[in-house]
């Protein structure tokens, strides 16, 4: 009955360095998401073609598209790489601190994902391992999601398990709709796939002020 998920085990005294550390992942986290979603929309904003309804987000990281220019492709090819190496931090700084494998399974996931976000900034459009980088990445962000959730419904919080599960369902619900309906799915991919990086981003926080205890 209620909230009866267990958090990471700690010492019944927290000392000051331990309450640090916290503190320490969640600001690395908020630094993570803002970098990247604001690195992105503020391509977005500078791009002299860019359309929502036009293009593809990627399109703002090479300069051979009438949306890229080199400003845009500093701003979000940088952005994912940077905030994708600071995630990468904070969880694998999460795996070592948690104690549940569930947990540590979530933190994997979410690893795999932030270098797989990464990677889209290294590997831009018109590479070879653009697109199947970037659609791992969609992916994984609805398995870590319903991972998690699975993870909190066995912990008892139902609550936050379904949260989590609706996420990852809302994430594929946005492409498949895209897709269906769309008469033409190629153009303006910037907004499913902007909600997906949202959803994702708005996770990430949530995870780890849960798995860090704070």
């Amino acid at each position: 009955m209620g909230e009866t998920e267990k958090r990471p085990q700690e010492p019944e005294h927290a000392d000051g360095s331990q309450q640090t550390g916290v503190a320490y992942l969640w600001y690395l986290t908020v630094i993570a998401v803002t970098t990247t979603v604001g690195s992105i929309l503020l391509a977005t904003v500078l791009s002299p073609g860019f359309a929502w309804r036009e293009n593809a987000l990627s399109n703002l990281g090479v300069v051979r598209t009438d949306a890229g220019t080199a400003t845009t492709a500093v701003l979000f090819n940088g952005g994912l790489v940077i905030g994708g190496v600071i995630g990468v931090v904070v969880t694998v700084t999460l795996y070592r601190r948690v104690t549940g494998s569930g947990d540590q399974v979530v933190a994997v996931l979410a690893g795999a994902a932030l270098t797989l976000m990464g990677l889209v900034g290294v590997f831009t459009q018109g590479h070879p391992l653009h697109f199947p980088v970037a659609v791992s990445f969609f992916l994984l962000v609805s398995v870590v999601m319903w991972v998690d959730g699975g993870v909190r419904y066995r912990g008892g919080s139902r609550r936050r398990a379904g949260l989590a599960v609706a996420g990852g369902v809302a994430n594929v619900l946005c492409w498949v709709v895209w897709v269906t309906v769309v008469t033409d799915p190629s153009s303006g991919l910037a907004i499913p796939e902007m909600v997906g990086a949202g959803l994702f981003g708005v996770w990430l926080l949530a995870a780890t002020v849960r798995l860090s205890g704070r």
